[in-house]
């Protein structure tokens, strides 16, 4: 954006100080600059480059500038036929080529944006997937049965009913029952 502006602060101030005398008249009319595109002032050559710099009949505010006006003095001002193409090329090729740059430029970097969010998707995906396995592995050890032989015989021995103990995978990881031996005191009691 700074470069940009740099760009139009130069060519304004060259557009006033080469192309700020030219005027339009009825016998001498202009085909791109009227009054609101000249290069009088400041201001106004600095609107004038961004319609330029836009493309908006540049050709024709050149054409304006390459005209030969009777200099008050006598003389014709060659020297301005010369520099109005160099001047309104070299703008025109400048601008677009920093215009196109500024384009690229915030292009690269929502492509770069894009892809460190699909990066960023994928390592969650991984995780999820490694979570996965490793709740998978998990649940086939948790399904086991928390009471081993002797247990079952102890039970079946003292008529308790017997239902297989597993965890449920909706309970979270750290939850534990109660031993079989906490239960059997509290039928003792």
């Amino acid at each position: 954006g700074l470069l940009f502006f740099l760009l139009f602060f130069i060519f304004a101030a060259l557009g006033v100080e080469l192309f700020g005398k030219l005027e339009c008249s009825e016998e001498r009319p202009c085909t791109g600059l009227d009054k609101h595109a000249h290069f009088k002032d400041f201001g106004m050559a600095f609107l004038t480059l961004f319609r330029i710099a836009t493309g908006d009949n540049w050709n024709g505010i050149m054409k304006d500038a390459l005209r030969q006006d009777d200099n008050p003095h006598g003389g014709k001002n060659h020297l301005m036929t010369a520099l109005a193409p160099i001047y309104f090329v070299i703008f025109v090729l400048m601008a677009q080529f920093v215009l196109v740059n500024v384009v690229v430029a915030v292009l690269m970097k929502k492509l770069d944006e894009s892809n460190q969010m699909m990066s960023d998707d994928t390592e969650i995906d991984e995780e999820i997937e490694r979570q996965l396995e490793a709740d998978a592995h998990d649940r086939d050890y948790l399904e086991q049965p928390l009471i081993d032989d002797k247990e079952l015989d102890f039970i079946n021995e003292n008529h308790i009913s017997y239902f297989p103990l597993t965890k449920q995978l909706s309970l979270p990881p750290n939850f534990t029952f109660h031993s079989i031996n906490s239960i059997t005191e509290c039928y003792e009691k």
